[in-house]
């Protein structure tokens, strides 16, 4: 078959392989994939009994190498693989990969052929884009975050804990899902404006404002971690009206003045306060 290279996309090499093995499915093939480090491989086949029939005992292998932005995709057939997951990549590579067969099966393999370039192509050009480090972060976690979700509702449908106990894990859970979320947008979002900074488009004055706005914008993220806690132990019965009321509103100006606190450590770093300022303006806060 044919090998292409793409250069400066930018794209999920892997999500790539999952829309390329729906491709397969949705036409009837049976599917297995394995990867490496940098290397994808997928091998699609129809049944045994229709492979015979055509004359195309062969099956489909697509390979993906490189990194998100520059990489290359190769089509060719080999044999099937017995277990991909065990015998790997290199196994299957070094089992042969060979042009089309001739007769009916080559007309159906070219046809085939056209018709995946065309929509890797597609992929390529619109698929989507990789991911950056926080996103993967967020993405782990909420999946990790899903399984334990669905393990409590299996627990509680099997009766091995109550309603309240459920519904306080589950508030705990979700409110952990949200913190994720927050924080891993706030660390992409202060990488953004260090590169700004870093280029001169923003002064050290403007980062250091900007990323005061920023500092706050995760108080409030690990705020609202705290009070989900405090939701969950109150549905639970640990804590009772009075005593949720107290510790929100603990927690509450302890946030606060914990923002203001970081606001005023902004403006000394960015000189628009002198030290001696900052720490009687600090004082105030304090007593």
């Amino acid at each position: 078959m044919a090998k292409k290279t793409y250069q400066d996309k930018d794209r999920d090499l892997e999500a790539l392989l999952r829309d390329i093995e729906v491709w397969f499915t949705g036409q009837g093939y049976q599917t297995q994939t394995n990867k490496t480090d940098g290397t994808w491989l997928l091998q699609a086949a129809k049944n045994e009994t229709w492979r015979k029939a055509v004359g195309a005992s062969r099956a489909f292998n697509v390979l993906i190498q490189g990194q998100p932005k520059d990489f290359s995709v190769e089509l060719s057939t080999g044999e099937w693989a017995s277990n991909l997951t065990a015998g790997g990549v290199a196994a299957v590579l070094t089992g042969g990969a060979t042009l089309l067969v001739s007769g009916i099966a080559a007309g159906w393999s070219k046809k085939i052929e056209i018709d995946l370039w065309n929509f890797i192509d597609q992929k390529v050009m619109f698929g989507e884009k990789s991911k950056s480090v926080q996103e993967l972060a967020v993405l782990k976690a909420q999946s990790s975050a899903e399984e334990k979700l669905k393990q409590l509702s299996d627990a509680y449908s099997q009766g091995f804990i109550d309603e309240i106990a459920y519904n306080a894990k589950k508030l705990e859970l979700e409110g952990q899902m949200r913190s994720t979320q927050q924080d891993a947008k706030t660390e992409e979002k202060l990488m953004k404006l260090k590169s700004l900074l870093d280029a001169g488009i923003l002064s050290q004055g403007e980062f250091e404002m900007k990323k005061s706005e920023l500092m706050r914008e995760s108080s409030s993220s690990e705020l609202n971690a705290q009070v989900s806690k405090l939701n969950a132990a109150f549905a639970a019965g640990i804590l009772t009206q009075e005593e949720y009321e107290s510790k929100k509103s603990a927690i509450e100006k302890e946030a606060e003045l914990t923002s203001r606190i970081k606001q005023l450590e902004n403006a000394r770093d960015a000189g628009i306060i002198t030290r001696e300022e900052f720490d009687k303006k600090k004082l105030a806060l304090l007593v």
